[in-house]
């Protein structure tokens, strides 16, 4: 018996608002720093799960807003099933 899922439960709590292109979708917003050249630069690494269907073909150097701030999109990747996705985004 195969599995169904519902990608709108996953997503009904503890999202953040992403606005693209005039149309509002959820997604999570992950913040993680990231120590690099031998523990002097520390950097923020700004990644956006999402569903595949809402936000998996927007393009590079695409401009969202995940909660009112402005981010740039570098790349997208689907996980897992291919259902959700990350985009890589750079805080404008």
């Amino acid at each position: 018996m195969a599995f169904t899922e519902d990608l709108d439960t996953y997503f009904a709590d503890f999202t953040d608002t992403v606005v693209y292109s005039g149309t509002t979708y959820k997604g999570i917003l992950d913040q993680p720093d990231e120590i690099v050249a031998d523990d002097r630069v520390l950097t923020t690494d700004y990644e956006l799960t999402a569903k595949t269907s809402d936000l998996g073909a927007i393009l590079y150097d695409s401009t969202l807003t995940v909660d009112s701030v402005s981010y740039k999109v570098r790349s997208v990747r689907k996980i897992d099933d291919g259902s959700l996705c990350i985009v890589s985004l750079m805080k404008v």
